[in-house]
This record gives structure tokens, C-alpha cells and sequence, in this order.
């Protein structure tokens, strides 16, 4: 009986570990900036071949409690993410989720804007985190894949970064 207990609390703590419930499992803007050229290079290796790279929750693209996502900028539709119901979507009228709906913007067209940049770019918008219905700052990296129509972005929650001197840091 013993055993069985510690079997289970050894089992319950990794679950725990493996699924980000702790607050230091937070991806930063270094670590999202340093997926996103990863995640560059694979598309500029494979090309549309490499897409599939990204839509699996359990691949080296889904980290702490961020992802990578591709965007279609010719498009404007996901062309790859984790989430496969989001393949294909059209974002052409995506809008934030920001309190004041005078303030909404199209997030996807930004990141496609910022994409194209020569050091890529960071976008704040509001967005609702998994398992919440209040909308909350997120910011976002975006960097084209060359030679694609591909904005390669991945964001994180985040009130104090600010996108202005993450984006001067880029230079």
C-alpha cells in the first residue's frame, strides 16, 4: 500500500513538471526570439515541407507555455500550428480581444508587418490565455521566413515588456 502511495505521488509530480504548471515555466522574450530563428531555418531547409514540424503539441515547437505558429501573409491564413483546427483559418479580420473595442486591431496583419522587417518584430494585442475568458496583454515576435510568404511568430503574456525596447534590441 505504501509503495502504491509513493508510486502515485511520483507519478502526480510529473504530470505537474510536464505540463508547465509551475510559474517558472514561462517562456521569455529570449527564448520565443530563439525558437523563431530555429523555426526559420527549418522553413528555409524544407519549405513547405517543414510546416508539419509545427503542428504537433508534443514537438520541439510547444515549449513552456508558448508555441510557434505560421502565419500565410499572402493569405492571410494559419498555415501551420499546434492547434490543427487553427490550419487554414482565415485571419484576414482577426481583431484583439482589448477591453476597449475603439483599440482593437487586426494582431495578424501586424505580425505580418512585422515580419517583414529586416530583424522581424514585436507586436502587443490582447488575446485570452487557454482556460480563461478575460483578455490579457500578449506580446508576439514575428520574422519572415525568407524566400516564403511565411511570418513565423510565437508570443507570450506579458504586462511589463516593452515592445518598444524589445524591438530596439533587434537593431
Amino acid at each position: 500500500m505504501k509503495n502504491l502511495l509513493v508510486v502515485s505521488v511520483l507519478l502526480s509530480l510529473s504530470v505537474l513538471l510536464s505540463t508547465g504548471a509551475f510559474a517558472e515555466d514561462k517562456a521569455t522574450p529570449e527564448e520565443v526570439y530563439d525558437k523563431i530563428l530555429q523555426a526559420v531555418e527549418v522553413l528555409e531547409v524544407l519549405g513547405d515541407d517543414g510546416l508539419a514540424a509545427f503542428n504537433d503539441p508534443k514537438g520541439d515547437f510547444v515549449w513552456k507555455d508558448t508555441y510557434i505558429f505560421i502565419i500565410n501573409c499572402d493569405t492571410l491564413k494559419v498555415a501551420a500550428h499546434p492547434k490543427k483546427k487553427r490550419i487554414g483559418a482565415d485571419i484576414s479580420n482577426n481583431r484583439d480581444k482589448n477591453p476597449d473595442p475603439s483599440k482593437r486591431k487586426n494582431h495578424s496583419v501586424m505580425m505580418c508587418e512585422a515580419s517583414r522587417r529586416p530583424q522581424g518584430g514585436w507586436v502587443d494585442y490582447y488575446w485570452t490565455k487557454l482556460g480563461s475568458d478575460q483578455p490579457f496583454r500578449k506580446i508576439s515576435f514575428s520574422l519572415q521566413a525568407p524566400g516564403t510568404p511565411y511570418a513565423v511568430s510565437a508570443g507570450i503574456y506579458n504586462d511589463e515588456a516593452g515592445v518598444n525596447e524589445l524591438n530596439a534590441q533587434l537593431k
